[in-house]
């Protein structure tokens, strides 16, 4: 059975033995967390223990495992917890690697169903000795915790597959919710970093993921305090859109051990927030950027979004032209198109198209139609949306009728979450105003 390494410095990286000694800097005040001591936390980590796992969170000395493990989330690291690279900013043992538990992808699955994990992150060591790289340990473990725990959305983290023929389709075709694989740094710094990667390699694993199956979530991230530049960390954000990825991760960079690469510097958060405001003019969904993101930090969450208005007509002629999904299919969000099935007078079945940015699917809607109280609820039955309902109210008002427009996100993941919350807060202000210049060209001259 694999075990949690606990070696450290020239023992766990043999490689590193001959690096001079370069202690990092002392960590600016907005760097410094707890150590973990909630009683959380121990029991999440009892439990990786009692079933023999291994956790990125403890083998890459992750910051956050204090929060993230009290929160009963974690990054479970497959593959056992020695790595076959030897990339000069990670912790993560180097050498003679584990052999395969083939127990690993059902007591996964088991650990994810007792924490009640409503997001869950697998990673992996780099296994270049396996002729498949791992991709079908992948796979067994994500139908795993498709068994276990069908509720779960699950991201993968992958090594990059080099050289590894085939290996990436067995992953996509598991069907992921999230496929992720990081950049870690700007091109110029793979020598010295990142040497037994290629930045285009990794870069091409991002974009296979979308010609493969455009309907999985595509995300990487990189450090910075290596020695990159501004401009450069811009340009891999657009070589990342060039590869329709959809979401992207920037942290600090720390230094594990003396032996490691060194801190260049520590960027200060109001440069992260410019990091992030750049990514989302660049078109990322999500953009998550501070000193303490990394790639799986914070990953479950909630929203609601409403919205209000009032336009002067009555509440019986707003709702019939929201009711009449054959004529106005635009008013259910993100609706391109739509084929009736059965409608009557408080039921109407749809087959949608549902589209935005890049992505395009087509399932079927469930439209309850209340005309008595003027109200309309719309549910999805499959789908990137089958979490969220949303509803229409149609409110008498001495200047007309308050129509009362409720979304209901329960994706119950910050990665789903965050897209669905970015996309709607324009797309309701869009959909609200074609519905009022509607109204106002239908009913104005009444």
């Amino acid at each position: 059975m694999p075990q949690v390494n606990t070696t450290k410095g020239a023992e766990r990286h043999p490689e590193k033995r001959k690096n001079p000694e370069r202690p990092q800097p002392r960590r600016p005040e907005w760097l410094r967390v707890k150590a973990p001591v909630s009683a959380e936390y121990a029991e999440t980590r009892s439990l990786m223990r009692d079933l023999d796992l291994v956790t990125v969170c403890e083998e890459a000395a992750c910051p956050n495992i204090g929060e993230c493990w009290a929160q009963k989330h974690a990054t479970m690291m497959i593959l056992g917890s020695v790595c076959t690279r030897a990339c000069a900013f990670c912790n993560v043992a180097t050498g003679r690697p584990d052999l395969l538990d083939p127990h690993e992808p059902e007591n996964v699955a088991k650990a994810v169903a007792k924490l009640g994990l409503k997001h869950v992150v697998i990673t992996s060591v780099d296994r270049d000795d396996l002729e498949d790289g791992g991709a079908e340990h992948f796979a067994r473990t994500i139908l795993a915790i498709r068994l276990a725990s069908p509720a779960t959305t699950i991201e993968v983290l992958t090594p990059d597959f080099l050289r590894k023929d085939g290996a990436l389709e067995v992953v996509v075709k598991a069907r992921p919710d999230v496929f992720n694989h990081n950049m870690e740094t700007v091109p110029r710094l793979y020598p010295s970093i990142r040497p037994g990667a290629r930045y285009f390699h990794s870069l091409s694993i991002l974009q296979q993921v979308k010609t493969i199956d455009p309907s999985i979530f595509t995300k990487s991230g990189i450090m910075v305090g290596l020695g990159e530049t501004d401009e450069e960390v811009g340009q891999v954000m657009d070589d990342m859109r060039s590869a329709d990825v959809d979401f992207m991760t920037i942290g600090q960079y720390l230094q594990p051990t003396p032996k490691h690469a060194p801190v260049d510097r520590f960027v200060e958060p109001a440069v992260f927030e410019s990091y992030a405001k750049l990514g989302r003019a660049k078109g990322f969904l999500l953009m998550s950027s501070t000193p303490l993101t990394r790639s799986s930090y914070h990953a479950d969450d909630m929203t609601v979004h409403a919205e209000k208005r009032v336009l002067p007509h009555s509440p019986e002629q707003l709702y019939a032209l929201v009711a009449d999904v054959r004529r106005y299919p635009e008013f259910l969000p993100w609706c391109m198109a739509a084929r009736i099935r059965h409608q009557d007078e408080r039921e109407l079945n749809a087959d949608l198209i549902i589209g935005f940015q890049m992505f395009r699917e087509r399932f079927t809607s469930f439209v309850e139609l209340n005309p008595v109280d003027l109200e309309i609820e719309v549910k999805y039955a499959e789908g990137p949306f089958k979490y969220l309902t949303n509803s229409w109210r149609f409110l008498p008002h001495e200047d007309g009728c308050e129509i009362d427009f409720y979304v209901d996100f329960e994706f119950n993941s910050r990665l789903l979450q965050s897209v669905i919350e970015t996309l709607f807060t324009e797309a309701v202000k869009r959909m609200v105003k074609a519905f009022e210049t509607r109204a106002d060209d239908l009913y104005a001259a009444e």
